[in-house]
């Protein structure tokens, strides 16, 4: 009996030494897709499904000037550009809607902490003024923005703690760890004859509304998309102290594709310098206004996981005229995606330096 088991038992051991070692399993398949982004200031922005078109104007387009001078008023509304350009829908908006409105109407609770912040987004606005064309690249947990413009490129392979930035008009690049990576700062508060007054107190009763109705099927880059057209408000009244009575409201158009949104893995979250929720609006003033804010939402909930291939932002102040703001007028953003397609094991080479490439001191 005991020899039997041993015999048993040495066969076991050399099936599995023999047998073959289960091969790994492939990365799911990964997505590709062009971006443009651009500011539409008192102008009729293009329809949904036209983005080939305009990736064909951009790219017959003469060299855009340079950026036009500042102009009063940007600074206070280009806090939203952080909330549309970087992906965020409704919700992220209604967020943006609200520190627009707390920065206009708490202006010494607000501009004494976000003053900077709010001058880079202006900056960042103002690049958008011409139609911006980006490719990204996402397969394996990795990702690769292209900047057509620039001529620059930007991998992250986080999990294996690197983040490759290629010059590709001057073929070279460098490495960085994830969290490391250069970021444009904001240029500094223009500094002050003499050091602020301390921020009085107030009050105020604030109401954010968010009505969204569905507008529909809509086939877009050959994919079938669900479109929605929320509109957020944002008032406050019964100002009190350094409180101000104010408004404003934002329309946001978005069409959203069935795919998933992709994801990068093991990479630190690029956060935006403006908050992404009402609540994260209404906690950042440290002293001086406090609103008590009220949240209404109707109609139906757009899928936060989803890709959008056509989002139009469109914004109004209090006294503008228009409760709600027409898609053909005022400022706002449009984020238009096309030229999807879908990545495997044979475009891995995307994720890598290109031959010929030179490593930057």
């Amino acid at each position: 009996m005991l020899r039997s088991l041993l015999r048993a038992s040495a066969a076991v051991a050399l099936a599995v030494f023999v047998a073959p070692a289960a091969p790994s399993a492939a990365p799911p398949p990964g997505l590709a897709y062009d971006e443009i982004v651009r500011v539409v200031v008192n102008a009729t922005p293009p329809p949904p499904g036209n983005f080939a078109a305009d990736v064909a104007a951009i790219q017959t387009a003469p060299a855009a000037p340079s950026a036009p001078p500042r102009r009063r008023g940007l600074g206070n509304i280009a806090n939203i550009a952080g909330a549309v350009l970087s992906g965020g829908g409704a919700n992220a908006v209604a967020g943006a809607v609200a520190s627009e409105a707390i920065s206009a109407s708490i202006e010494s609770a607000l501009e004494a902490s976000m003053a900077a912040q709010f001058s880079g987004l202006a900056a960042s606005a103002r690049s958008f003024l011409q139609p911006h064309l980006l490719r990204y690249a996402y397969w394996n947990g990795w990702e690769r923005v292209d900047d057509v413009a620039a001529q620059t490129a930007t991998i992250r392979k986080c999990d294996l703690g690197q983040v490759v930035t290629l010059n590709l008009a001057q073929k070279t690049y460098t490495v960085s760890v994830p969290g490391s990576e250069p970021e444009a700062s904001a240029p500094p508060a223009p500094r002050r004859g003499r050091a602020p007054d301390p921020q009085a107190p107030g009050t105020a009763v604030a109401d954010l509304t968010e009505t969204t109705r569905s507008l529909g099927p809509l086939r877009i880059e050959n994919q079938p998309t669900t479109g929605y057209d929320a509109t957020t408000s944002f008032t406050m009244s019964q100002a009190t102290g350094s409180c101000r009575d104010g408004g404003a409201s934002i329309r946001t158009v978005e069409y959203l594709s069935p795919l998933n949104r992709p994801a990068v893995t093991s990479c630190p979250i690029r956060r935006p310098l403006v908050p992404q929720t009402a609540s994260e609006a209404v906690t950042m003033p440290t002293g001086g206004c406090r609103p008590t804010f009220t949240v209404r939402r109707s109609g139906p909930t757009p899928p936060g996981s989803k890709l959008s291939l056509y989002s139009l932002v469109t914004f109004a102040q209090a006294g503008s005229g228009a409760a709600t703001p027409p898609p053909g007028g005022g400022f706002g953003f449009l984020t238009e995606r096309g030229s999807l397609r879908t990545l495997g094991a044979t475009d891995a080479s995307l994720f890598e330096v290109p031959t010929g490439f030179t490593k930057s001191p």
